[in-house]
């Protein structure tokens, strides 16, 4: 696959103006109202293994959602509201289906595997996870309801995968989810922009950054 550098911080504007448009046109209206103070922001798989220009994992536009990210966790923390961290971790047993799909482990003691030191990780909660959804056999669930968390907001990597299925399964577990078009990132703008599509017509309310930021 033809890796794309889709969003830059000259095109940032047009992007999330066309990528909420296209959302627009399948869904005009919005079924929930974003409320902060029942938000979680859920920060997906910032991990080395996709922002390392090294790896052969690595995500180009990724580099590129790293400020809105930090703009929406300081946003959250001011406020005191849950920012939770997932990292990856695929699992030991070599026959497991994510294992045998993508054929390269992402094991504990690697250093792709950490989260990039470039985000600000204060205050915040990490789980790991061996599967697409963040909801997999974790306790983010738990956290989520032990909080009186009824909305959350998705950021990170990939937007078609991780991203993608977490906001389906949280749906499907009560919750309110806002997809951030310009906090998530994946190999090329097609795929990204058919999970926004995907998203916006059965499972979540694709956003901007800018919308969450100014809602405080």
């Amino acid at each position: 696959m033809m890796k794309e550098d889709y969003l830059t911080e000259q095109n940032r504007e047009e992007k999330i103006s066309y990528w909420l448009d296209e959302c627009k046109k399948i869904k005009s209206y919005r079924p929930f109202e974003l409320n902060l103070k029942k938000a979680a922001l859920l920060v997906l798989d910032m991990q080395n293994y996709f922002l390392n220009e090294e790896s052969h994992a690595f995500v180009p536009s990724s580099l590129n959602i790293i400020s809105s990210i930090q703009e929406i966790s300081k946003t959250f923390q001011g406020m005191g509201n849950k920012v939770i961290f997932s990292r990856h971790l695929d699992a030991e047993n070599e026959s497991s289906t994510m294992n045998r799909w993508w054929k390269n482990s992402i094991r504990p003691d690697n250093d792709l595997s950490k989260i990039s030191h470039i985000l600000n990780k204060q205050a915040i909660e990490i789980i790991e996870k061996e599967q697409y959804s963040a909801f997999y056999e974790t306790e983010l669930e738990a956290i989520l309801k032990d909080n009186d968390i009824e909305q959350v907001i998705i950021t990170g990597v990939m937007t078609h995968l991780c991203c993608e299925t977490t906001a389906r399964d949280a749906f499907m577990r009560g919750f309110e989810v806002f997809f951030v078009v310009d906090a998530t990132a994946t190999y090329t703008e097609e795929l990204h922009i058919g999970a926004l599509r995907a998203i916006s017509h059965g499972f979540g309310t694709c956003i901007s950054t800018e919308e969450i930021i100014n809602e405080e």
